[in-house]
């Protein structure tokens, strides 16, 4: 049996154990990835100050395109690149909790780890402030 034969055999497993149909099988694992995600969203928020301050600083900015009265795509790609931050930053979260818990001693291996994670949520930050300076002076200049 191939590895493509295995996967669809346990996931006929999983439905019959379960006694649901495949749109029911669908709408439980939807379930629980959604009460997943909102565990982990929880946790970064209240693990990370920095999460907390990213969440201040986007309503500023939403504040702050709405006084200037920018356009509706300004607001989205905003948005997107707020989402694109929290997933960088609850990775970099993810990354420092596994090394905390198999490298409580400091070594050269966690510190990179450790360090690349936080790089990613610099260069995602970056992001967000070159849109926002980038629209601001759109919104002055034009």
């Amino acid at each position: 049996m191939n590895i493509e034969d295995e996967t669809k055999f346990k996931k006929v497993k999983a439905r019959q154990a379960k006694g649901l149909s495949p749109l029911g099988l669908f709408f439980h694992q939807f379930v629980n990835t959604s009460r997943h995600s909102f565990a982990g969203f929880l946790y970064l928020f209240k693990a990370e100050l920095a999460a907390k301050i990213e969440a201040v600083l986007f309503v500023v900015v939403l504040v702050i395109y709405f006084a200037l009265g920018v356009p509706s795509s300004a607001y989205l790609i905003s948005t997107v690149l707020f989402l694109l931050l929290l997933t960088s930053e609850a990775l970099n979260t993810a990354v420092e909790v596994i090394i905390d818990r198999i490298s409580p001693e400091i070594s050269p291996t966690g510190k990179h780890a450790k360090d690349l994670g936080s790089f990613a949520v610099v260069c995602t930050l970056a992001a967000n402030a070159i849109f926002f300076f980038w629209t601001l002076v759109q919104i002055i200049l034009f």
